[in-house]
């Protein structure tokens, strides 16, 4: 009966059954829960201003900035990975609907495009893959997500109707050990529709 019970326990809660996973191995590491959970899904256990602000737009003091900036250049070779994390992902356009009144600038003031993830719990800049659904393609963090949102992800789609037939998939995605800076981003990919804002 117990077993019959948490078979279907997992498969029904998919998303508390992992949470709690994830929680048993912090805890045997030594570190904080990273789920509180209630009876229909887990929410991270940060305050809402840890989870919105993140690491990079806060204020710092000179010296730190600089160290910020020098730690924060891409890695030389392939990144590894560093966290998994399985979430609600989505789709979305660049339409004022699905946006804001800026539809085509990301929340990190950079032009929208192939490779834009919203996200957020990570620093924009950081690197994530979803390898069971776009391989080893990679994805930067430049935009945010409604607070309601807090641990999914939203890939920016050029076509509307793409979006829309993406729907709604619960996906890993891998955590990578490198960021960009902003400048970096601006400098190397190419804008999906220049001259817009």
């Amino acid at each position: 009966m117990v077993a019959v019970f948490s078979l279907c326990f997992n498969l029904v809660l998919t998303q508390v059954s992992l949470a709690a996973n994830e929680n048993w191995q912090a805890l045997a590491n030594g570190e904080n829960k990273p789920f509180e959970t209630n009876i229909l899904q887990p929410e991270p256990a940060v305050d809402s201003y840890q989870m919105v602000i993140s690491r990079q737009e806060r204020l710092y003091a000179p010296e730190e900035l600089v160290q910020e900036q020098e730690s924060f250049l891409p890695l030389e070779g392939e990144p590894s990975v560093i966290s998994e994390h399985w979430i609600t992902v989505t789709a979305y356009s660049s339409e004022p609907r699905q946006t804001d009144d800026s539809p085509f600038t990301t929340a990190w003031q950079t032009p929208v495009r192939d490779g834009v993830v919203a996200l957020n719990f990570l620093p924009k800049g950081t690197l994530v893959r979803f390898p069971d659904m776009f391989g080893d393609k990679i994805f930067v963090v430049e935009d945010r997500m409604n607070v309601r949102y807090q641990y999914r992800a939203d890939i920016w789609m050029y076509e509307t109707h793409d979006a829309r037939q993406f729907g709604i998939k619960y996906l890993r995605m891998e955590e990578l050990n490198a960021q960009v800076p902003r400048d970096y981003v601006l400098d190397h990919y190419e804008p999906a529709f220049p001259g817009m804002k």
